[in-house]
């Protein structure tokens, strides 16, 4: 089979390699779609202290079942299928907080377990019975549900925080991360999210898709500032979501929240990234700050459900296709801002 395998930073090659047995009790998946996320580009720039190498990245799969020896995953069933399996076991699982497992296995983020930028991935029965392994029903386009992972992420975050009706949400950065911030936001019936997007070229494409609550500014834009305060009555944001991963903009999320506002920081940083947070802003405002990372199964469950009833309309966010030997086009353009959601598309 053709597979896009990574044997180091930027060293992505398009090869031939050994196509994966059908497991006892498993499934040979063939693969339909595979999202490019961030994390994908992360870790084939170096970016990764996990990444193993040589490895087939690729977690936001959807694929048709072309073997079985699973009664549950029939031969021909669709599948919708998310990276997380949790492990069941640990504190964390057993108190329902499976996106923090403490013995956590991940399909295909170079970690060990392979993933969809092949032609065929295979998939056990341990892994079918504790992942994330949802059928695509007929008449559904497989390749959108590719955005229902990224999507579980999001909505695992707006969950947790508790964004709720009458809010005024501040999103920072326009990327599949940010958009999907602002579309789940509207479903869950915030008042009004404001995103937040420096680069000029980024913000028109978002504006293209349908975004047009984007704002072609900086985080630290003074005019961003007056907009919140403006639209607020001069309390500031209920809710500020970083979804850019830059020092500065998590700086100045603080500063747009209201007293007892939330931020959520999204993403990650580099050390050469980070800056002083005013720690004095979120005490003395009694700012409430909190990370968010993965989901559990059921929450995936919930956010492909929004795609699949068409709440969540993945045609706005996948904007760019690619073949499987192009995936090295598709990081690039990534890195440039040209796309909000790219996919490869296996014919």
């Amino acid at each position: 089979m053709k597979a896009a395998v990574l044997y180091g930073p930027e060293d992505l090659r398009y090869e031939t390699v050994e196509t994966p047995e059908c497991p006892d009790g498993g499934i040979l998946l063939k693969t339909i779609a595979c999202g490019i996320c961030g994390s994908d580009l992360r870790t084939y720039g170096g970016g990764s202290s996990k990444a193993q190498y040589p490895s087939i990245s690729g977690h936001e799969i959807a694929g048709e079942v072309e073997e079985s020896k699973n009664e549950k995953f029939p031969k021909g069933m669709k599948l919708s299928i998310a990276p997380v399996i949790p492990c069941g076991k640990c504190w964390f699982c057993k108190n329902g907080i499976q996106n923090q497992c403490d013995d956590m296995r991940m399909i295909g983020t170079a970690e060990g377990i392979p993933g969809g930028f092949a032609e065929y991935v295979s998939f056990t029965k341990d892994m079918l019975e504790n992942g994330c392994f949802n059928e695509i029903p007929e008449g559904v386009d497989p390749i959108e549900t590719v955005i229902a992972e990224t999507a579980s992420s999001v909505l695992n975050a707006q969950i947790n925080t508790n964004i709720v009706m009458e809010d005024l949400v501040v999103v920072i950065g326009a990327g599949t991360i940010g958009c999907l911030h602002s579309e789940i936001a509207k479903i869950r019936g915030t008042k009004e999210v404001i995103i937040a997007e420096m680069n000029p070229d980024k913000a028109e494409l978002a504006r293209k898709q349908g975004f047009d609550n984007v704002y072609t500014m900086s985080s630290s834009a003074p005019e961003l500032k007056e907009l919140v305060m403006e639209k607020t009555g001069g309390k500031g944001a209920d809710t500020v979501i970083c979804a850019c991963p830059v020092g500065q903009a998590q700086a100045d999320a603080v500063n747009l929240a209201r007293k007892r506002g939330k931020v959520i920081f999204f993403c990650g940083i580099s050390s050469k990234s980070a800056v002083i947070i005013d720690t004095n802003a979120i005490h003395y405002k009694e700012i409430t700050v909190y990370g968010a990372s993965a989901y559990s199964p059921e929450v995936n469950r919930q956010a492909l459900n929004l795609v699949l009833s068409g709440q969540l309309d993945a045609k706005k966010f996948i904007t760019n296709r690619y073949a499987l030997k192009d995936l090295s086009k598709g990081y690039k353009e990534m890195r440039q801002g040209k796309m909000i959601k790219g996919v490869v598309v296996f014919e």
